[in-house]
């Protein structure tokens, strides 16, 4: 950008000195104004021109700027595309995840079950226990192999 900048300064300043250069010439070596005039419009041609460079000029900078923000806005719809990708791909995520916390919250909640099955079927073949504490410990592992048994009906209607 700045190597442009500075080929454009050295246009700018070019075109300022030959005219400066033209000017003084003109006057230098046509003494009659009538002559001059005369001289000065043998160029209004060239003028034209000018303008009509400097307009095209314009005209083709409005365009390339018009295709820029096109490529730009195409680009900003290509982001967005990705951005709902992403969304989508992260919001499946987390389902699995909560999916995969449940789960492990049903497993610890099967293994604290069996441990109490197991550890009130040690009561229940402890020759030290009462028979009120075997009563006891019967119904509560019955109560805990029922939970046991919902759990497990529970996951299997989930995998379908």
């Amino acid at each position: 950008m700045k190597r442009i900048l500075n080929s454009f300064s050295a246009l700018v300043g070019l075109t300022i000195a030959v005219w400066f250069f033209s000017a003084i010439a003109i006057m230098y070596f046509i003494d009659d104004w009538g002559a001059r005039g005369t001289f000065g419009d043998l160029f209004g041609a060239v003028n034209a021109l000018f303008s009509g460079l400097a307009f095209a000029g314009l005209l083709y900078s409005l365009l390339e700027n018009k295709r820029q923000i096109m490529a730009q806005q195409e680009e900003l719809m290509l982001n967005r595309q990705e951005l709902l990708k992403a969304r989508k791909i992260q919001e499946k995520t987390e389902k699995a995840i909560e999916a995969q916390v449940s789960q492990m919250k049903n497993t610890a909640r099967l293994s604290g079950l069996n441990t109490l099955v197991n550890y009130f079927t040690a009561k229940i073949n402890d020759s030290n226990s009462t028979d009120d504490e075997i009563q006891l410990a019967k119904e509560k592992r019955r109560e805990a192999i029922r939970e046991i048994d919902r759990l497990i009906k529970w996951a299997n209607a989930d995998d379908f």
